[in-house]
């Protein structure tokens, strides 16, 4: 029984849990593919997309510096921080809840192959339901309380499947139910572990401290990941609107599988920040590097693995599972799964980054490929069709790692001449 106990209080639920998500988000695209067809699909990914990047924002602005800054406060304080980032939370969420309602009611019809303007209501819903529901379950991962964190995603993702396949049976499955769904689903599944909430402290002074603290990892954040989504977004965009839904479909489709890999990302994110502060904090650069250089092989291994198989098993996959409308673009999907290594090979530059309070050299590297994507994106699209998002996606990744790791070892040859 102890060991049982044991289980379930260690981080090892941290990669269960994440595996739900990403099992969840792929059988929930599998359905939605099967049940509405890839042109519907297409135009839910073009809003998932905007979903995504407000979840970026929330990620930079107030869970990573969340993460990376809880780990150095003390008993006596940690409730007073966590109360005051979830002041920001809940400001952050009201205002992004008007500015989409706003947008969605007034300009939701510019784009005349994805009109928006009738979910001016549901969709600000999801936005406002996930943003809690996240802030949530990460908060929980940064007080250890694992377990929690998964029975809250396992509740939210039973209930939108419950929701999506009772919809689809009744006739009655279309994007705006489907926004309805995830928001009563993701709603119930923040209520179950609200209560957390009542264990936080709140002072005002304190709240404008820690917001002024969480600011100065967070700003260039906030700032990098605007300028990340665009960089590559833009590009998955840019396809949607001069390729069609059913193209923007088929790459969030292959984005799905290669999604297979996210409990190694996620995981990664929720352990190693923490880590990389503490072992900063007593051991100072070297035993960071050593600490993010152990942790990065350590993953290394089941993402070569992951991205062998789709290389390999690409075609097969794709018809087994969306049919031969997707399975013609398997070259894509190939593509997709070579970029996995390079996705990993980021985290701990920026974790090092993070730690050391100097995150300006991650906005650069994702304000020069956001702006080489407003210059060329459309023309290389509307030229090379498919394989020019593929060069554009391909560029940017690379010359961003590239960029960063200029930025860190300017940092680190600084420090150590102090």
């Amino acid at each position: 029984m102890q060991l049982f106990i044991n289980f379930f209080n260690s981080k090892s639920i941290s990669f269960i849990d994440q595996m739900l998500v990403s099992l969840s988000n792929f059988f929930f695209t599998f359905l939605l593919i099967k049940f509405l067809g890839l042109e519907i699909f297409g135009q839910f990914t073009f809003l998932w997309l905007l979903l995504l990047l407000i979840n970026s924002i929330q990620n930079a602005y107030l869970i990573s510096p969340m993460l990376t800054n809880a780990s150095k406060k003390g008993l006596s304080t940690i409730d007073l921080f966590y109360g005051g980032v979830f002041f920001q939370q809940i400001i952050f969420t009201v205002f992004i809840f008007f500015v989409v309602h706003f947008v969605f009611k007034f300009f939701g019809d510019y784009i005349s192959l994805y009109p928006v303007s009738k979910y001016a209501i549901s969709f600000p819903l999801v936005v406002a339901a996930t943003q809690l529901h996240q802030f949530l379950r990460r908060l929980l991962f940064s007080k250890e309380l694992y377990f929690k964190a998964l029975l809250s995603d396992f509740i939210a993702y039973l209930f939108l499947f419950t929701f999506v396949i009772y919809l689809y049976f009744k006739s009655q499955l279309n994007i705006e139910t489907i926004f309805w769904s995830f928001f009563i689903s993701f709603s119930i599944g923040g209520i179950v572990n609200f209560s957390i909430i009542f264990t936080l402290k709140f002072k005002l002074n304190s709240t404008f401290k820690f917001i002024k603290e969480n600011w100065i990892i967070g700003k260039w954040m906030l700032a990098s990941s605007l300028m990340l989504w665009f960089s590559g977004n833009l590009w998955i965009i840019n396809a949607g609107i001069i390729l069609g839904p059913v193209i923007l479909g088929v790459v969030r489709a292959c984005q799905t599988i290669i999604s297979v890999a996210n409990p190694i990302f996620l995981s990664f994110e929720n352990i190693a920040p923490g880590e990389a502060s503490r072992k900063f904090k007593l051991g100072g650069i070297n035993k960071m590097e050593i600490y993010l250089k152990k942790f990065f092989l350590k993953f290394l291994s089941p993402i070569l693995i992951i991205t062998l198989f789709i290389v390999v098993f690409s075609k097969f996959l794709l018809t087994h599972i969306y049919g031969l409308e997707v399975a013609k673009y398997y070259y894509f999907l190939i593509f997709l799964s070579l970029s996995l290594p390079f996705t990993l090979l980021r985290f701990p530059l920026e974790y090092a980054l993070r730690t050391l309070g100097k995150t300006k050299p991650i906005f650069i590297s994702n304000l020069i490929t956001t702006l080489i994507a407003l210059a060329t994106s459309k023309i290389i699209i509307t030229q090379f069709e498919l394989n020019g998002l593929m060069f554009g996606l391909l560029f940017s990744q690379i010359s961003s790692i590239f960029i960063v790791y200029l930025g860190y070892l300017s940092y680190h040859k600084k420090i150590k001449q102090i």
